[in-house]
């Protein structure tokens, strides 16, 4: 019984591959991961989580047998469309995959983002879900100890195994929901949101510099500048494989994008200088340089804004009613479908003429069949409010 397994160890190139052709036979596996992401570069991965319909799989990165392996089977598996990988919370385990094959997940299936379009509150925490869908319960977390010690306890071990022992029975049980009447629509927008997530994701990792803090109020010159800045700081973090922000901080970045040095004097006076060694002061410097020398129609575009006036505290509260009102009939928690920042896009969107190339994501796709009709009804007046 699945139920009672801890988990078989895996250290050997040869099963995991033997293992990997049995799923691909079966097309379905489930799959969590334990990484440690504060020292290197990229998250150093400790532990992967295999589950079939009936067994439980611990396979070990580190040991040297997979380590010195050509190939990956189960990333390979899991950028394949003709096999489902059932995950709870996708992120890690999605840019694990385009990490080391380059490739996104090809058919993925979060039970996470199922249970927020099956009646449950997002996001749900994975015992949680366990308890209420399958009546079952999952050991205490081990989710802060190291998992880069070796041998695992098997303390760990019940942990890593709990954490993939239900996700096929959660998969089955929301797959049957979502395959007959209104059901099979919400599988369509699980779908739908699976791919933008998935789609965040590639441009999270190619775009980072775009979200630093105060990157945003910089001109085109400075954001050509961070962008460049950006780049340089994740090759040097790269190379040196540490975490990014112990090269420079994400404010030092835009601070020097923001002033722009030519100089070795005019840098030294940034302030927080002092967190980048002098030896690459040439390289930030270059950075700058390539920035300045950008025509001026090449230079990136400031992040698309909506214009006109910040709209009252009271409207946004009304239209968070309406959308709790709307998200309530189809059983869909608000906070998956968006929040107070959406609604106001939406409200400056609507001030400035409702221009279709900037549609708000709010009331276009599955969110738009879920609430854009009450939201423009409510934008036009054709709903009021009444307390009893």
């Amino acid at each position: 019984m699945i139920g009672q397994m801890n988990g078989q160890l895996l250290d050997r190139h040869e099963d995991v591959v033997e293992l990997a052709d049995r799923i691909r036979a079966d097309g379905v596996m489930g799959l969590d991961t334990e990484f440690i992401s504060e020292r290197t570069y990229q998250p150093q991965l400790a532990l992967l989580q295999v589950s079939t319909r009936d067994e439980i799989f611990l396979i070990d990165p580190l040991a040297d047998h997979i380590q010195e392996a050509p190939d990956q089977p189960i990333w390979d598996l899991m950028a394949d469309a003709s096999v489902r990988t059932v995950v709870h919370s996708l992120d890690q385990e999605a840019q694990f995959c385009v990490q080391r094959t380059g490739k996104a997940p090809g058919d993925l299936f979060d039970v996470q983002l199922a249970a927020a379009f099956s009646g449950h509150y997002y996001p749900i925490a994975y015992d949680k879900l366990v308890g209420r869908e399958l009546r079952r319960g999952v050991g205490p977390s081990q989710s802060r100890t190291n998992w880069l010690q070796r041998p695992l306890t098997s303390a760990q071990c019940r942990y890593a195994a709990d954490d993939v022992r239900w996700l096929i029975g959660l998969h089955d049980r929301f797959l049957s929901r979502m395959s007959e009447g209104p059901g099979q629509r919400r599988f369509d927008w699980l779908r739908e949101e699976t791919e933008a997530r998935l789609g965040r994701l590639s441009r999270r990792e190619t775009e980072r510099w775009r979200r630093l803090s105060g990157a945003n109020k910089l001109p085109p010159r400075s954001l050509a500048a961070l962008r460049e800045l950006s780049s340089w700081r994740e090759s040097v973090a790269s190379e040196r494989n540490v975490p990014f922000r112990r090269i420079a901080s994400d404010d030092l970045l835009v601070a020097i994008a923001s002033t722009r040095p030519t100089s070795t004097a005019e840098l030294s006076s940034v302030r927080g200088i002092g967190q980048i060694k002098q030896a690459y002061f040439p390289d930030v410097l270059g950075a700058v340089e390539s920035a300045l020398a950008i025509p001026e129609a090449e230079l990136p575009a400031r992040a698309s804004r909506h214009h006109g006036g910040k709209p009252s505290r009271m409207v946004v509260l009304f239209l968070e009613s309406v959308l709790a009102a709307a998200c309530a009939t189809h059983e869909i928690d608000p906070d998956l479908v968006g929040g107070s920042s959406q609604l106001r896009a939406l409200v400056s969107w609507n001030e400035n003429g409702r221009p279709a190339e900037r549609r708000p994501g709010l009331i276009t796709g599955w969110r738009g069949e879920v609430c854009a009709e009450p939201l423009l009804d409510a934008l036009e007046g054709r709903i009021s409010l009444r307390i009893n």
